[in-house]
């Protein structure tokens, strides 16, 4: 699990999706290029946010079956940019199980973009260079980066619930580079507990992906991805035996601008 202290780090973004419909202070029908510009404007007053994430994977080989389970309640907040997340990872091979609680985080120290993590009260510090694919906190420009990438997508009929909040929900595939800018590339690797065949050919994927935005606040509702076919025949293009059973990734944005100030405990920073 020494991997799994080092490389633990909250990334988190944000995007979102509709149907057609009419909103305030946009003209005509209501297009998925619309809809995100409306999202855009809204995310630039954001000052926080809470979310979990859930990562399920089950990746069967000829003699080895490895199950990872990971959830995790994250927070964010823009100024200062700061993320902290909190939960638990487990992971299963043939028949040996290891789990443990881990907690983790960002923040901006002197000028470097520090993580602190912690696998069942173990904390680390590594000071690393942030990057598209290694952001901190909410970045309210996503809709814009993403806007040309989503306007492909297909909007869904009904309205589905997410937090007990009626919702929009768009569908389709995102690049696997515009998904690693989405979500950071940590994630999408479970935080290094999966080896992937080929970053640059992670890459090159068309994932399926489903954004859902609150219908009342039009912010970010959840982000679906399901990576368990692509990968699959990712790993067959490498010639590898690998079998992708399940590769889901699910994001949930709980609250906005509820977050206090992110700041690291000093006995945090002692025990590094």
């Amino acid at each position: 699990m020494t991997d799994l202290r080092k490389r633990l780090f909250l990334s988190a973004a944000v995007s979102a999706a509709g149907t057609v419909i009419f909103l305030s202070g946009c003209s005509g029908r209501v297009t998925p290029e619309k809809l995100f510009n409306e999202a855009s404007k809204r995310m630039q007053e954001v000052s926080s946010s809470s979310s979990r994430v859930e990562l399920d994977i089950q990746l069967e080989d000829i003699l080895d079956l490895r199950e990872v389970n990971m959830e995790m309640e994250m927070e964010n907040t823009t100024d200062p940019p700061a993320g902290h997340a909190k939960g638990s990872a487990e992971v299963n091979i043939v028949d040996a199980e290891v789990s443990g609680d881990m907690e983790i985080y960002q923040v901006m120290e002197d000028g470097e973009y520090v993580i602190y993590s912690s696998l069942d009260g173990k904390w680390e510090r590594e000071v690393t260079d942030p990057d598209s694919e290694n952001h901190l906190g909410i970045d309210g420009n996503i809709f814009a980066q993403e806007g040309d990438v989503l306007e492909d997508f297909h909007l869904a009929e009904e309205p589905v619930t997410v937090e007990g909040r009626e919702c929009y929900q768009m569908y389709g595939d995102v690049k696997g580079e515009d998904l690693m800018g989405l979500l950071g590339r940590d994630m999408i690797s479970a935080f290094g507990l999966v080896d992937l065949p080929s970053e640059e050919a992670v890459k090159e994927l068309d994932v399926p992906v489903i954004f859902d935005i609150y219908k009342e606040e039009f912010l970010p509702a959840r982000i679906i991805v399901d990576m368990s076919g692509v990968l699959g025949d990712l790993y067959d293009s490498y010639g590898e035996t690998t079998k992708v059973n399940l590769y889901s990734i699910e994001l949930v944005f709980t609250e906005y601008d509820q977050v206090e100030e992110i700041t690291v405990p000093q006995e945090v920073k002692d025990a590094c």
